[in-house]
């Protein structure tokens, strides 16, 4: 059963209601025995760890294989730490194995994990002794000394020395039981309190993670479920764009013709009804052309089957805006990234035809390593903000989605170049 060890008692007459008072109290003599066997272990594990490091050049991995077993005794103090002090020390992780015998024995051997619950064990050698000290003088010196009444009413022409002090006398005897008595009662459970606490300190600075460590983690946390939400919605944009184009869109097809056909078996009959059905396939047409365009700018089929370059290659086409395209992204990256992509160069050709008044546009999509870079460059007449723009803002909020920039430099009469920078590793 594990004894919550917040919040601990601060008030010595609640220390002794409590369970953690005589939990702490083993938990601080258990050190001497962990010393004596997990700090023995961890010691030869270390040593094997630097002997052995030679033989990882013959495919030997008695280095890494010490360095989890470093890891393995540390999860026991871990383990004794929750059980009598209710602490919850979140485990260290071992460095990933590369594949590389030479490479994750040099990790071993570097690992700053090993080293500090190394130095735990260390720092723990002479601390058990202080807290054997520390034990003896609160819970065995006390009861003794209120024993000295006692001792004087049964011998009472001994006398005993306390250091520099002879107590001769009953009455200083009674007068240092008092005192004992005061002492275990006041003063004894808040040394265990105190010595468990630096105990319970040392064992989260050494067996856990640092704090930057910590936020190291969290962030990688908050990054990788970010990703996750940007893939889902782009996912979502993908199904969204199969649904309306499989479905919705073949059936107003599919309407249209009927239509169609029906407009061709009237003939010259009926005008009134030849009208209304005229005018029925020429809604169907327009309703079809508006599914196209909204699949296209949810995701077009184009993107996932050939990639960025076929696909804003049919934006330039459709530009009203005559478009300059050249597109390098060599090795392709991913769905989620494209979308991006594809979603800033439409918009931006968007704004482009609508506010631009330019005669020509540029679009330059290349890939550097692991940045996907998006120019898109007019001749218009300028003034874009992307402070007042809703569409700009939006290019904005879904470059930074994926940890990406966007700048815009529109000066008034000198045209518009918006570059985005994406990350794709």
């Amino acid at each position: 059963m594990t004894v919550a060890a917040t919040p601990v008692p601060r008030a010595p007459w609640r220390l002794w209601r409590s369970p953690y008072l005589w939990l702490a109290t083993i938990h601080l003599l258990g050190d001497a025995v962990v010393v004596l066997t997990s700090g023995v272990l961890v010691l030869a594990a270390v040593m094997l760890m630097l002997l052995a490091f030679p033989l990882a050049m013959i495919r030997i991995p008695l280095t890494v294989w010490a360095n989890r077993a470093v890891y393995g005794i540390a999860s026991w103090e871990r383990a004794r730490a929750r059980l009598t002090r209710g602490q919850e020390v979140q485990a260290l992780v071992p460095p990933p194995r590369t594949g590389s015998w030479s490479e994750d024995a040099l990790l071993a051997l570097g690992d700053p994990g090993v080293w500090r619950q190394f130095t735990y064990y260390l720092m723990l050698l002479p601390l058990s002794f202080a807290w054997i000290f520390a034990v003896v003088a609160a819970w065995s010196i006390p009861p003794v000394l209120m024993a000295l009444p006692l001792y004087y009413y049964r011998f009472a022409a001994a006398q005993a020395q306390l250091g520099p002090f002879t107590i001769d006398t009953t009455t200083r005897a009674v007068v240092v039981a008092v005192l004992a008595a005061l002492f275990l009662a006041l003063v004894s459970p808040l040394m265990m309190r105190w010595a468990s606490a630096f105990d319970g300190w040392l064992a989260k600075m050494l067996l856990g993670p640092s704090e930057t460590g910590v936020l190291a983690e969290r962030v990688s946390q908050l990054v990788a479920s970010r990703q996750q939400v940007v893939d889902s919605v782009e996912a979502e944009r993908r199904r969204m764009e199969r649904d309306l184009h499989d479905g919705a869109q073949q059936r107003l097809v599919s309407l249209a013709m009927t239509l169609g056909r029906a407009k061709n078996r009237l003939g010259d009959r009926e005008p009134s009804v030849r009208t209304l059905i005229e005018e029925a396939h020429s809604e169907a047409m327009q309703a079809i052309a508006e599914i196209r365009d909204l699949t296209r700018g949810l995701h077009p089929p184009v993107l996932t089957d050939r990639g960025l370059d076929a696909a804003l290659s049919a934006v330039a086409a459709r530009s009203p805006v005559p478009v300059r395209l050249s597109v390098d992204v060599k090795p392709r990256p991913s769905l989620t990234i494209e979308s991006i992509a594809y979603f800033v160069v439409t918009e931006a050709l968007t704004n482009v035809a609508k506010h631009a008044e330019a005669a020509q546009a540029e679009v330059r999509v290349t890939r550097k390593g692991d940045v996907l870079r998006v120019e898109v460059r007019d001749n218009g007449r300028g003034g874009a903000d992307p402070v007042r723009g809703s569409g700009l803002r939006g290019l904005t909020d879904r470059v930074s989605g994926v940890d990406g920039r966007l700048t815009v430099d529109s000066p008034p009469g000198g045209g518009t170049t918006l570059i985005a920078e994406v990350p794709c590793g």
